[in-house]
């Protein structure tokens, strides 16, 4: 089943997205994970990460790294952590 995770930090602090990508590579060690990216807002210095996954079954609360990786971003300010589903088109 492929699935996402999307993890998102409103901050002040510009250096975030710096750490987030030193994050991906502890990431690519993962079971599933098919792709890990990190997106800055364009104005402001919030940033998000999304993690791809593709395991036999979704997580519903989270992979244990999102998880891990949401509580150290507490201490830079608010996260928002979510899980998507894929949709299939050939599904019915």
């Amino acid at each position: 089943m492929k699935w996402m995770e999307c993890i998102k930090i409103q901050t002040s602090r510009l250096d975030v997205g710096t750490k987030l990508l030193d994050f991906v590579d502890e990431c690519k060690k993962c079971h599933g994970l098919l792709a890990a990216k990190v997106y800055n807002h364009a104005t402001v210095s919030d940033c998000s990460f999304y993690l791809f996954w593709n395991t036999e079954t979704a997580k519903l609360q989270g992979s244990s790294i999102g998880i891990q990786l949401c509580n150290t971003l507490k201490k830079y300010g608010l996260v928002d952590h979510s899980v998507w589903l894929e949709h299939d088109n050939n599904e019915e």
